[in-house]
């Protein structure tokens, strides 16, 4: 059947044949406008005919209908990586996410679309509040659980990028060009260490990235942050699979205890939660051999999340009060983690090593 390319064509007979019974009516109401900027989500309400059953609710997704954003979703890949993952990927993790009822692809025409399950009743994670302790620890726990799955056994997937493609060898002409805005907008929350770090590492980018491709042994979500996280009594449901990719599970860990917890809570849990995460690994036989060769790739990549983070920044355009609350407060909780870890002292020593599983 065709798969419908705007939420308008997301009918009652369509909603048919996807779920396989009798959709008499449907309700849209837009969600999530202005956060996902390269897709469009609704959540639909939907009766039934007499004889027929399904959910009372479930959220349509897909791509952007800008003409102007569509094509970087495409350049990225995001909607194939996102429609392969629910196919190729979900099915043998042990991390919970929505359920996909139907999921069509269609690289042909570019036209894609997920029903998904509607999880909206259970707690969801807020980035710009931060994590509290027990979600860091859930958080910790699940992405041990999806690298180690994959761990050594990633080349089975030969659509994910690895972390040294083309596409973020691209990133350090871009973040170089929209660093000098950032300062202007945000150093004040930044400071003049970590801007002077930041000014040494951004021409090192496809360095850091050329070393550690070898590294690069397991699937990462790589937009592993809260807006994208459920809690169901403690564990965790993660959603948004657009971006994964390959890499050595600090893709997630890093920008997620750094720029997802409150600097004092992060300061007095880190250890503790990068070791619940080693722990978890190394009983699947997976990760780093040594704590130490972790907490030293952590260090490593506070700079790069950081650049990233500081083009996105910059490079925002309009948003909301909460999404420009939201940069400020990462950058904030960035710029706290570097200075800590002096991470402008690991710039340019990123030789690669095999201590790992």
């Amino acid at each position: 059947m065709a798969i419908p390319s705007s939420l308008d064509q997301i009918d009652a007979a369509f909603l048919s044949d996807a779920l396989g019974t009798s959709v008499t009516g449907v309700e849209a109401e837009r969600i999530a406008v202005g956060e996902g900027f390269l897709g469009e989500l609704a959540r639909l309400t939907l009766t039934y005919g007499s004889d027929a059953t399904g959910p009372a609710t479930v959220i349509a997704k897909i791509p952007t209908t800008d003409s102007g954003l569509k094509p970087i979703g495409l350049m990225l890949q995001a909607y194939e990586r996102e429609a392969r993952a629910y196919n190729e990927v979900i099915p043998q993790l042990e991390v919970r996410t929505a359920a996909a009822l139907y999921n069509g692809m269609d690289t042909e025409t570019d036209d894609y679309c997920l029903l998904l399950e509607d999880i909206g009743h259970l707690s969801a994670g807020d980035h710009h509040a931060g994590a509290t302790l027990e979600q860091a620890q859930a958080a910790m726990v699940a992405a041990a659980r999806m690298h180690a799955r994959w761990w050594g056994n990633v080349d089975e997937l030969e659509w994910v990028p690895p972390i040294d493609s083309p596409l973020n060898m691209g990133l350090q002409d871009m973040v170089a060009d929209a660093f000098p805005v950032a300062v202007s907008e945000y150093g004040h929350l930044l400071g003049d260490d970590v801007i002077g770090g930041l000014e040494a590492f951004i021409p090192t980018m496809r360095d850091l990235l050329t070393a550690y491709g070898p590294m690069s042994r397991t699937l990462v979500h790589t937009d592993f942050r809260l807006d994208n996280m459920f809690f169901d009594d403690g564990e965790l449901v993660l959603i948004d699979w657009q971006v994964v990719s390959r890499g050595d599970g600090t893709s997630d860990v890093t920008p997620f205890l750094a720029l997802n917890l409150s600097p004092e809570l992060r300061r007095e849990h880190e250890q503790d939660l990068l070791r619940l995460y080693f722990d978890t690994m190394s009983a699947a036989g997976a990760g780093y051999l040594e704590f130490d060769d972790l907490i030293e790739r952590y260090r490593m990549t506070l700079n790069f999340w950081l650049a990233v983070y500081c083009y996105s920044a910059a490079s925002k355009g309009e948003t909301t009060q909460r999404g420009e609350e939201l940069f400020q407060r990462v950058l904030a909780r960035g710029a706290d983690a570097c200075r800590q870890h002096r991470a402008w002292e690991k710039v340019g020593n990123y030789e690669p090593h095999d201590r790992i599983h």
